[in-house]
């Protein structure tokens, strides 16, 4: 998946909350994602990297800001998540390295795990996001240090699960929002009656 998706969803929705959100509180996220992803991809154009690692700074910076404001706001378990998540991700990350396509569609199945093992791991949406978003973060150092020497080239993040997250968290939250007025809806016909 090296189309960028993630990018799109994230300009996209940003475009729509800053032109026109409800809240302040959203249009301060998404300015904040927005700045974020124009500071990496400035450091991506002075910092060119030619060697094994690919780093997107871009989509790190995204990460480490959505993660803080996840830390913020989730309630409950923080750190258990993030390291299962973590774990998950380097698991999978073995696997393609040791036994590249050993069966078709792997990725996406390895996936499905990462995203299932995250949904089980935590209780709401912001608990999801700091989990995948920080799971990805720590993967970032346990991929170096698990593939020095091993591979040629390596994308940090990972131009998949980047996207995944992406679309998933999106796909959350746009549930999360239709559930949300669905049972507005509800109490107001109620009501009315």
């Amino acid at each position: 998946m090296t189309f960028p998706i993630g990018e799109y969803v994230i300009f996209g929705i940003g475009l729509y909350y800053l032109g026109c959100g409800n809240t302040r509180r959203s249009r301060i996220f998404w300015g904040g994602v927005w700045l974020s992803w124009l500071t990496g991809w400035i450091l991506e154009s002075i910092f060119p990297w030619n060697n094994t690692w690919h780093w997107h700074f871009s989509r790190v910076m995204v990460l480490g800001f959505f993660a803080g404001m996840a830390w913020q706001r989730t309630k409950g378990r923080k750190i258990l998540p993030v390291l299962i998540t973590a774990s998950a991700f380097a698991a999978q990350n073995l696997f393609i390295v040791n036994e590249p396509s050993i069966f078709k569609g792997e990725q996406f199945f390895l996936g499905a795990m990462v995203l299932v093992t995250v949904v089980l791991t935590t209780h709401d949406f912001w608990g999801m996001g700091l989990a995948l978003a920080g799971g990805i973060l720590a993967d970032l150092g346990i991929s170096i240090f698990l593939f020095q020497g091993i591979v040629r080239h390596y994308d940090l993040p990972d131009p998949f699960f980047w996207n995944l997250s992406v679309l998933f968290l999106a796909g959350a939250a746009g549930v999360r929002m239709i559930w949300k007025k669905r049972n507005d809806v509800l109490t107001e016909m109620s009501e009315k009656e």
